[in-house]
């Protein structure tokens, strides 16, 4: 029998799980909204954000620094991708960019894996932010309730630049009629890069607060990569709000699937993709949305 409390903290896990994946999650959709790319590589940035936390906080011993500077590193690395692979495919065909995109995660992982080893690593996480937080009869780490915390402002921020402000018009306009945009005199290169970096750093972000409760490892791109693609599939392929609802979704069925039947989580996450692949191909939200 299943107590109350034990709910309580498979909900606060389903919820922190849930909006860490939809950092993930958005990067993805919002680079397919944009450039109609399926970015394949995306689970390997959010890796290199893992494997850069721990070289900072190696280096500086700080966690705070590397929640920075971590993901500025992979929104570098993504913006190279941007420029130089991803930006001669524009207008080609699609499978094109799966193939790029997948080819670049191999390397990417391949480049981990020289440099770092295949052991595992830790990003130790900062003394402030240890030990668990007393909620009636539960008892909930304080790590876990700052990851949940933090994830949730960043989607709520983006969601409300997204949504209001001139450079979510701007996105929102470039993805929908890309040549209007660029006859207004905006350049839309730039535009497109500033999505890819945007989205980088996001899987970045993702990268550092579960690299300090999770082993970080080269396979941890892949992981992640597939729970992002059932999210947006589920969500909508190109809707950030979709990817939000599907993030959040997902992270409850997976702890709510722990309590009740574990080995059977998987299979309940995937026969609602295909629930929903049948019954609204286009996700929840749709697939043409760009917020």
């Amino acid at each position: 029998m299943v107590d109350v409390t034990t709910v309580l903290r498979a909900t606060l896990l389903g919820l922190q799980l849930g909006m860490t994946l939809a950092l993930v999650a958005a990067g993805l959709t919002l680079i397919f909204g944009m450039l109609d790319v399926i970015n394949f590589a995306h689970g390997a940035l959010y890796m290199l954000g893992a494997y850069f936390g721990v070289v900072v906080v190696s280096e500086l011993g700080s966690f705070w620094a590397a929640l920075v500077i971590a993901p500025l590193l992979v929104a570098a690395v993504g913006a190279a991708i941007e420029i130089l692979s991803l930006r001669p495919l524009y207008g080609r065909n699609p499978l094109y960019h799966i193939l790029l995109t997948f080819g670049l995660a191999i390397m990417i992982e391949g480049i981990v894996v020289e440099v770092w080893g295949g052991q595992s690593y830790r990003i130790p996480a900062p003394d402030a932010l240890s030990g668990t937080l007393s909620l009636g009869s539960l008892s909930y780490p304080v790590y876990w309730m700052f990851v949940l915390a933090v994830s949730t402002a960043l989607i709520g921020a983006i969601w409300l630049v997204i949504s209001q402000s001139d450079v979510g018009i701007l996105i929102r306009a470039s993805a929908h009629d890309t040549e209007m945009v660029d006859a207004l005199g905006v350049d839309v290169s730039k535009v497109f890069t500033g999505v890819v970096v945007f989205g980088a750093a996001l899987a970045g972000v993702a990268g550092v607060l579960l690299g300090a409760s999770r082993s970080v490892n080269p396979g941890m791109g892949f992981g992640v990569i597939i729970q992002a693609f059932v999210i947006v599939v589920i969500g909508g392929l190109g809707s950030f709000k979709g990817a939000v609802y599907g993030a959040l979704l997902i992270g409850l069925m997976t702890a709510y699937g722990a309590l009740i039947a574990p080995s059977l989580t998987d299979l309940f996450i995937f026969a609602l993709m295909a629930v929903v692949l049948i019954v609204k191909p286009s996700g929840l939200f749709g697939a043409t949305e760009a917020a």
